[in-house]
This record gives C-alpha cells, sequence and structure tokens, in this order.
C-alpha cells in the first residue's frame, strides 16, 4: 500500500514537472466519458486536476452551457443530456487560487438509429406511494411501461435527486390579500431555499398582470429577491401565466416543473383555458396546483365554483376548474388543496420531497411516427397496495 501511494506521489510530481517545463501551472483531463463515447439521457463526467496552487473550482459544462461547480475531490458530476438523441460537447474548467485556468472538451455520439427519422428517449418520472408514504426502494424490474398498448423496455432507470427547473407561479390576485400572500411568499421561500446546487427555478408573480419575474436561476438570493414586496391587487390572468410558464419550460432540458399556487378561478385571461391544455399536451412539465380553497367542502370538490361575472357565468369559471385539474393529473403532477394559510409552507416542501423521491424511466418507444398522434402511457408496479403517478401521454413529433 505504501509503495502504490508512493508511486502516485511520484507521477503527481511528475506531471508538475512536466507541466511547469511547458509553462503550465494548472492541468485538467476529462477522464469519462471517453471523446467520441455513444452516450444518452443521463450521464456522470469524471476529470482528473492537477495544479501547483491550490484548485479553486472546477465548473462542468454541456453544450457551451455551465451546469454546476466542484470545489473539492472528487471531480465529477452527474449531468443530465436530456431526452434528444444527438451529439454534445462536455467541457470541464479547472481554476486555481492565482487566477490560471485550464479547459478539456470532449464529444459524445448520439445512439445509432436505423431509420428515417429520429427516435426520442422517453423519460417518465413516477412516484410510487403506499398508504401515502413514498415508496423509495424498488428497482427497474418492478416498472412496467405500457405506450399505446405495447410493452416498452426500459432502457434507462434512476431513482432518488435528479435535478430540476421549476417555475414558482405565485398568485398575488386582490382574492389573496393579507395572510394568504405572505404565507405564498414565505413558503415559495422556503422551497427556494431547499434546492439543490443543480437545481434550478424562476419566480413569476402574477395578477391580471405580471407582476414581477426572475431569470431562471439557482442563485437563491435572487429568487427570494424576486418575492420581496409581493402585495396582493388586481384580478386573476391564470391561463396567461400558465401558458408562458410551459412555454418557458419549452426550452429547458431535463425534469421540468410548474409549482402553481391560486385558486384556480381566473377572471382576466385572454386565453382560454383549452388552450392552455392543447399546450400543455405538447409539454413534458409536471403541474403541481397549491389550490387555496375557501372551504373544506370545496377542497374536495375542484369544480366547484360559485362566482359568476359580466364576462363568464358559473358553469364556464367550473369547467375551467375540471380542464386545470385534468391537465395537471394528466402531466403526472398532483393537486395540494389547502383552506388554511398555515398548510402553505408545508405543502411547498412536500413538493420539493416528492421531488427529490421521484423515479425517472427511459425507453425508446416502439412504434413512433412523428405525426403529431397523442400517446396514451401507463406505469405498473408489480407490488400490492402501491398507487402510481406519472404521465399519462405525449405528443408524438
Amino acid at each position: 500500500m505504501r509503495r502504490v501511494a508512493t508511486m502516485l506521489a511520484m507521477l503527481v510530481v511528475a506531471t508538475l514537472t512536466v507541466a511547469r517545463a511547458h509553462g503550465q501551472d494548472l492541468w485538467v483531463s476529462i477522464l469519462a466519458p471517453k471523446d467520441g463515447a455513444i452516450v444518452i439521457g443521463d450521464l456522470e463526467v469524471v476529470a482528473d486536476v492537477v495544479s501547483v496552487a491550490a484548485v479553486k473550482e472546477v465548473e462542468f459544462q454541456l453544450d457551451g452551457r455551465p451546469v454546476g461547480t466542484v470545489t473539492m475531490e472528487p471531480y465529477r458530476m452527474d449531468v443530465d443530456l436530456g431526452p434528444k438523441n444527438t451529439s454534445h460537447r462536455i467541457s470541464v474548467v479547472a481554476r486555481d487560487e492565482n487566477g490560471n485556468e485550464a479547459t478539456h472538451s470532449v464529444t459524445t455520439q448520439p445512439v445509432p438509429v436505423a431509420a428515417d427519422f429520429e427516435v426520442e428517449l422517453q423519460q417518465l418520472y413516477v412516484t410510487v406511494t403506499r398508504d401515502g408514504e413514498q415508496v423509495l426502494d424498488l428497482e427497474s424490474g418492478a416498472f412496467r411501461v405500457i405506450d399505446d398498448g405495447d410493452p416498452q423496455e426500459i432502457i434507462t432507470f434512476a431513482r432518488g435527486d435528479i435535478p430540476f427547473t421549476a417555475v414558482l407561479l405565485i398568485d398575488a390576485s386582490a382574492s389573496m390579500y393579507g395572510e394568504k400572500i405572505e404565507a405564498a411568499v414565505e413558503g415559495a421561500a422556503s422551497f427556494v431555499h431547499g434546492m439543490n446546487e443543480l437545481d434550478q427555478a424562476q419566480v413569476m408573480v402574477f395578477s391580471d398582470q405580471l407582476l414581477s419575474a426572475t431569470p431562471i436561476t439557482g442563485a437563491k438570493a435572487v429568487l427570494t429577491a424576486g418575492l420581496g414586496g409581493t402585495e396582493a391587487r388586481g384580478g386573476t390572468a391564470l391561463q396567461d401565466h400558465l401558458f408562458a410558464s410551459l412555454m418557458l419550460l419549452e426550452q429547458r432540458q431535463g425534469r421540468r416543473v410548474i409549482i402553481l399556487l391560486s385558486d384556480g378561478v381566473d377572471t382576466h385571461s385572454v386565453l382560454s383555458m383549452q388552450e392552455v391544455s392543447d399546450i400543455a399536451r405538447k409539454s413534458s412539465a409536471m403541474i403541481y396546483w397549491i389550490r387555496f380553497s375557501r372551504t373544506s367542502d370545496q377542497a374536495q370538490e375542484s369544480g366547484r365554483v360559485s362566482l359568476s361575472s359580466a364576462w363568464k357565468n358559473q358553469e364556464l369559471y367550473q369547467e375551467q376548474q375540471v380542464t386545470l385539474t385534468e391537465l395537471v393529473n394528466r402531466s403526472g403532477g398532483r393537486i395540494f388543496a389547502v383552506t388554511s394559510p398555515e398548510e402553505i409552507r408545508s405543502v411547498f416542501l412536500r413538493v420539493l420531497d416528492e421531488l427529490r423521491e421521484q423515479y425517472v424511466l427511459g425507453y425508446y418507444p416502439s412504434t413512433k411516427r412523428n405525426d403529431d398522434r397523442w400517446h396514451r402511457v401507463k406505469v405498473k408496479v408489480d407490488e400490492n397496495d402501491v398507487s402510481v403517478r406519472a404521465p399519462r401521454g405525449y405528443i408524438d413529433r
């Protein structure tokens, strides 16, 4: 063992000597994946760094975009390549305390597909519960995926904490005045503070117009600043802002989430709920709706609305609520009905816990024609007395 340690020390010294001879004080190399490797889905990137001065940070990049930073050994990071079967440029940038910088990059290759069209890896984020508690010890063999009636082969499988991009969509209309909006801000801030290093989010506060919005970022100070000074006023344009959130997340890779806090009663949107539902069918974003209900009876009936106005009658308001409920369930998300401000913070944290404990299943659909057709998807688990929640389908495009 001592001999091995001595040899390693000699190797480091020799490497440093060569580096100094060429005017280098810092050197980095990507050990995995190798240049030209065929990969898709989730990937572990492993780097080796040799430095004369202390290493300050090692940044990992995907296609020119930073995805995370490590400040101590081991220099490795899990990277989500997204569902597209395409090549990627992976770079690692090492920096030392003297301001020196070194970079190494590799290019991965897509999986060869013998067809005239590209088959994308479909990824399903799945929650499994038993008696209200999440089941966390399942292996890939316990899951079955049915796509338009056909059993599918599960190609990739992961569980636990997968990085996400979330939009926190906070209703700050007049109906949220007082303790409600204060609790909403506190709950959203608790969610932000609980995010991990690779998680990213955007805070959007709306009424009948967009009141404030942060960029998509992992910087918690920026996100919580977007909640500062929030006041409840005006009407509610829920559908317009939910549509904008879905369109925004279409540009992101990996797991995409919308957390909507609202009573769901829309009074001012230009877009209809059906238009929102149509774009939601094309999105892979999961939608969590924290629905503020005025009474416990209303909390049990998602379509029960007693409101009417000069623009909409009671039946239309009820139809909007039913459609919103359907698209939440179809996305694989969940509705949390709350009746008091005191419940809001704990529900935000429950959503965060659920995201930490989901399974992700990846498969190549056996039947795909890129014809914009809806595929119905069913996920089953070979366990007794469990409930399974997953996206119910996707648009074949």
